[in-house]
Order: structure tokens, then C-alpha cells, then sequence
């Protein structure tokens, strides 16, 4: 399990997130912000369980993971650190269904949530494999679960980088959204002090 987290968030996600309407979204009580639930960047790993009003469904000291919800879908909430520090955040929603262009009305539906939450996304993408385009909108969820299509959606602020991701492999579709820390992850892992991803409006 610890493997298949570290593999979902970090790598088929990305950087995205959204915030989520279960009770934790992104405000404090006194108007402050919080970049992911109820957390910010650099928290400590107790800092984070303190958060959350119920007990990790698991814990290990690279990621603690939750069941929540997110505009009504069913969600994994992973929060990832680097060492005791909060750098990524993110969820992987776990609808199933027979029809498959539904993970695509799915992903619209979250994306229209994000969309208003973040406002124009920096980057808004649907690529196809090389060859594998085809024109009946029927099809494209099927393609979307056979690794044929993939669907990004970014946002950057400067400081957390914000994407939303549907793509797929052997008939699975992997819907999923992040947060990650510009500072201490996206910098950190560049070398550098540019943003991995652009800003709006780039």
C-alpha cells in the first residue's frame, strides 16, 4: 500500500489539488488560508493528524492517508512529507463504473469546482497517443482507461502548484488532484529558483 500511494500521488498526479467541501475546506475561522484541508506547507506529520477529525486509514512516515469526499465523489486524501515537513497533498478519487466516459464527467465536474475556487488554469490539456485519436466522443472514455488519451488541467499561485489528472492503463481510469509545495518540493526538486509549472496567463 505504502508503495502504490508513494507511486499514485507522487508520480501519475503530479502537482494538483483542490480544496474539498467536507468540512476542511481551505479557510480558517479568523479569514487565514490553509493550503490544503487544514493544513500549510512544512507542518509536521502530528501537526497534520491534529488536523483531521479521524483516524488515518494510513500511517507511515512518508504518507498518512484518509477516506473523505470531494463535491460528492469518494476520495483517498494522501498528505506526503519529506522528512517531519508537508510538501505534497492530494486526492485520488475513487469512483468505479461500468461506463467509462462517466471518470470524464467526473473530471469536469472537478474541474469546474477548481475553475471557480482558482480561477483560468495556467495549462489545460487533452493529448492523445501518437496514432490513437479517434472522433466518436462515445469512445473517449475508453480511451482514457487504455492509456490512449490523457486530460491535465494546472494552476500555479507561487506558491503551490495545482493540477487535476485523468489518465489510465489495462482498462483502468486514475482520477486524481494535488497539492505541491512550490518551495519546498517543485524548487527543491529542480535545483533551481523558477517554478517548475507556469504561472496564469503564461
Amino acid at each position: 500500500m505504502k508503495k502504490f500511494l508513494l507511486l499514485v500521488f507522487a508520480a501519475a498526479l503530479g502537482f494538483a489539488a483542490v480544496s474539498c467541501r467536507d468540512g476542511n475546506d481551505s479557510k480558517t475561522k479568523e479569514g487565514g488560508e490553509f493550503t490544503f484541508r487544514k493544513t500549510t506547507w512544512g507542518m509536521s506529520r502530528e501537526q497534520v493528524k491534529a488536523s483531521e477529525d479521524i483516524a488515518p486509514t494510513g500511517d507511515n512516515p512518508e504518507v498518512i492517508t484518509y477516506r473523505g469526499e470531494v463535491e460528492g465523489l469518494p476520495v483517498i486524501v494522501g498528505y506526503l512529507f519529506d522528512g517531519d515537513k508537508l510538501i505534497r497533498a492530494g486526492y485520488l478519487i475513487q469512483g468505479s463504473y461500468e461506463d467509462p466516459n462517466s471518470y470524464i464527467s467526473d473530471y469536469d465536474k472537478v474541474k469546474d469546482f477548481l475553475i471557480n475556487e482558482h480561477g483560468t488554469p495556467a495549462q489545460d490539456e487533452v493529448v492523445w497517443a501518437e496514432g490513437e485519436e479517434v472522433q466518436d466522443p462515445g469512445k473517449f472514455g475508453e480511451s482514457v482507461c487504455s492509456g490512449k488519451l490523457r486530460y491535465s488541467t494546472t494552476w500555479a499561485d507561487g506558491v503551490t502548484a495545482i493540477r487535476e489528472s485523468l489518465d489510465g492503463e489495462n482498462g483502468n481510469c486514475n482520477h486524481g488532484v494535488m497539492f505541491e509545495s512550490m518551495e519546498l518540493s517543485i524548487k527543491k526538486k529542480t535545483g533551481n529558483n523558477e517554478a517548475a509549472l507556469p504561472s496564469p496567463g503564461q
